[in-house]
C-alpha cells in the first residue's frame, strides 16, 4: 500500500538520449523556459540532486513549493500516450544500474503526501544520479495521480521522465512521457527492482 509520511525523501539515475532536448549553457538563465511548466520543475528538482549551477534555475524553492507548484499548473495529457513499460529511460536506468560502470551512484525519492485541498490527487518523485569520473549523469521521474481510486495502489497516472547529462561546460536535458493504468502493476515494479539493484550496489 502506497503510505503517506508527513515528510519525504528523494532519489537520481544514469541513461541514453531518447527524445526532445534542450542545452543549457551555465550561468545562461536566458536558457531556461520563462513559463513554469512540469517539464521545469522536474529538471530543476534533478539539478539540484545533481548539485548543479542554481544560476540556470528557473524555480530555486523548497520541495513542498515544489510540490504546491506541480499541484497548481494545468499538465497538458495529451502528450503521455506511451505506457510506462515501453520508456526507454525507465528501462536504461534498470540498465545502467545494473551494468555498475559507474564510479558512485545517489539515490532519494519523495512520497509527498497530497496537500489539503487537494485530497484526490498525488504526486511522487525519484531520482538516481551517476557520476563517472567528471561525467555526471542524473535520472529523475514525475509520477502524478490526477485522480486517486479509493485503494490508492490502483490509480491511474502518468510519468514524466527527465535525463541530465553534464559533461564540461555541457548540459544536455531529456524528457520522455508515459501513462499507466494500474499503479500496483505497471510502475510499483520498476521502483522496487530499482531499489533492490541500488541496495546491491550498496554491498558491492
Amino acid at each position: 500500500m502506497l503510505r503517506f509520511p508527513p515528510g519525504y525523501t528523494r532519489l537520481c539515475l544514469r541513461v541514453r538520449p531518447v527524445t526532445e532536448k534542450i542545452n543549457y549553457a551555465p550561468g545562461n538563465t536566458a536558457s531556461v523556459a520563462k513559463k513554469l511548466t512540469v517539464e521545469v520543475v522536474l529538471s530543476d528538482e534533478l539539478k539540484r540532486e545533481m548539485n548543479l549551477d542554481t544560476d540556470t534555475f528557473a524555480v530555486i524553492d523548497d520541495w513542498d513549493s515544489v510540490m504546491n507548484s506541480v499541484y497548481q499548473m494545468p499538465i497538458e495529457y495529451a502528450g503521455y500516450t506511451r505506457r510506462v513499460g515501453d520508456m526507454k529511460l525507465l528501462k536504461e536506468m534498470v540498465d545502467t544500474i545494473t551494468e555498475a560502470k559507474f564510479d558512485n551512484v545517489k539515490r532519494s525519492e519523495s512520497r509527498k503526501k497530497q496537500l489539503a485541498q487537494f485530497t484526490k490527487t498525488l504526486s511522487m518523485y525519484y531520482n538516481l544520479v551517476f557520476t563517472e569520473g567528471k561525467r555526471k549523469v542524473g535520472y529523475g521521474a514525475l509520477i502524478h495521480f490526477p485522480k486517486l481510486r479509493a485503494d490508492p495502489d490502483r490509480s491511474s497516472g502518468i510519468v514524466l521522465a527527465a535525463k541530465i547529462v553534464v559533461d564540461g561546460n555541457k548540459h544536455t536535458t531529456t524528457f520522455e512521457r508515459g501513462k499507466f493504468d494500474d499503479f500496483l502493476v505497471e510502475v510499483k515494479p520498476f521502483i522496487n527492482l530499482l531499489g533492490d539493484l541500488y541496495h546491491q550496489t550498496r554491498r558491492l
